[in-house]
């Protein structure tokens, strides 16, 4: 075990280490249907604290590991589905989004993070065996870059991968694991649930998954080394294939770029 002095020589600071802990919903235990993670649901709030309680437990193993600054970015939907009122006051909230921002999901990570952790991950667009699969959009019938299918954490990788932080954690439905090791490698990871189908999953109780959780976190990052920066070599060529509202038939989109944020921007036009 490591002694407080030696946590605070840790990260790029030498303070201990700065995370950014990313946070989706479909992934989080016991939840299974699209209704139950939007506002007006009676189980809305309930499942708000279940996702709270996975984030505190991430929050609680990075302690142990020797965080110092950690930022949870409340990335679903409207942004409104961390409880700060049960949150760990050790870490700092972001909430809301800037308009025609790709990177929105992990708003401000820079080079001064030390890891990526994600919360509540769900398996890509096309992953029919995965709970609630989608990727950004449920308008989103696939998309790569440069032929690599991507699920929404590994997306959110590939634009911190440029100031060179590293994913070291992803907690999800038993495809959203699968599809963080064939992407990540041998990263840690904790699965909340099993899924047999978009709207069906064999939940563990939250109780189970927190413990899960703090443990695996701890271990990830007292194991930096085995993170994942998932980087990728240019030019950067997307396809993707959407829904269109005025055509039954779907719209086949090519861009490549020698930059890779201009291909994120024009995926995100198409959202």
């Amino acid at each position: 075990m490591s002694t407080s002095k030696e946590f605070l020589n840790r990260g790029k600071s030498g303070n201990g280490l700065k995370i950014m802990i990313q946070v989706d919903f479909e992934g989080v235990t016991n939840v299974v249907n699209w209704d139950e993670i939007y506002p007006g649901h009676p189980h809305f709030d309930r499942n708000c604290d279940i996702l709270t309680g996975e984030i505190n437990s991430a929050i609680e193993g990075a302690v142990a590991a020797g965080a110092t600054e950690i930022i949870v970015r409340d990335g679903h939907s409207g942004n409104i589905n961390v409880n700060p009122l049960l949150l760990d006051p050790r870490a700092r909230l972001t909430k809301g989004r800037v308009p025609g921002t790709p990177h929105t999901m992990v708003l401000g990570i820079d080079s001064t993070f030390d890891a990526l952790l994600f919360i509540g991950a769900h398996a890509r667009a096309g992953e029919m065996m995965g709970t609630l699969s989608h990727t950004m959009s449920l308008k989103v019938i696939d998309f790569k870059i440069n032929g690599k299918p991507l699920f929404e954490p590994a997306f959110n990788a590939l634009y911190a991968s440029q100031f060179g932080v590293p994913v070291v954690f992803v907690a999800g439905d038993n495809m959203a694991c699968k599809e963080a090791h064939e992407n990540f490698g041998a990263i840690e990871t904790v699965e909340t649930k099993f899924a047999y189908g978009r709207n069906c999953a064999m939940s563990k109780s939250p109780q189970v998954v927190y413990g899960e959780i703090r443990e695996s976190v701890e271990r990830a990052l007292n194991n930096l080394q085995n993170g994942c920066v998932f980087s990728m070599k240019g030019p950067y060529k997307m396809e993707l294939i959407v829904t269109q509202e005025e055509s039954t038939e779907p719209l086949f989109v090519e861009y490549e770029s020698d930059v890779l944020y201009d291909v994120m921007k024009k995926f995100w036009e198409y959202l």
